[in-house]
């Protein structure tokens, strides 16, 4: 299992770098980085909070996914893809925070939102996560399975902190 996904991540990830990210692309990778989201989380928890929804819960989990990832980078040790690897964080791939914290803000929102607006979140989620998930790929900032990795990290956490 672990060589048919390690054979998967290497096929992918050399597919990806064969076009480089662009500008919008690492624009993109800079609104969804931990702090950025951080700090739409805690926007959109006042959003929430002023339409009377619970909002404490979309404001804690994007900082809660970056922890956790953090700390599951910490023990694992993943080299990043290409020349990445020997950069100063060349050794903290697995899971994507990039990935882990817009999942986790928009799954929480998805939960706090009334339901006629659930539709548009879930787009939104799976297109920003998608979106990120190709710039991180195409940057060789992540393997594959990295980023798949972030996006569960980020719905399970958002779905647990959700409607606090």
């Amino acid at each position: 299992m672990h060589l048919a996904i390690s054979s998967f991540d290497r096929v992918m990830s050399w597919s990806a770098r064969r076009q480089p990210a662009g500008q919008t692309a690492r624009l993109m990778a800079k609104l969804c980085s931990p702090w950025a989201t951080a700090a739409q989380g805690i926007a959109a928890a006042v959003v929430l909070r002023a339409a009377g929804r619970p909002a404490a819960g979309v404001a804690i989990a994007p900082v809660a996914a970056d922890a956790c990832a953090r700390l599951i980078k910490g023990a694992t040790h993943r080299p990043r893809p290409g020349w990445k690897r020997f950069s100063r964080d060349g050794h903290r791939s697995f899971p994507s925070s990039h990935v882990a914290g817009p999942a986790a803000l928009l799954t929480a929102v998805w939960i706090d939102s009334p339901p006629r607006a659930r539709i548009v979140v879930a787009v939104a989620l799976g297109a920003v996560v998608a979106a990120i998930g190709v710039e991180r790929l195409r940057a060789a900032a992540h393997w594959p399975s990295d980023i798949a990795a972030g996006t569960v990290l980020g719905v399970f956490i958002g779905a647990a902190l959700g409607r606090l």
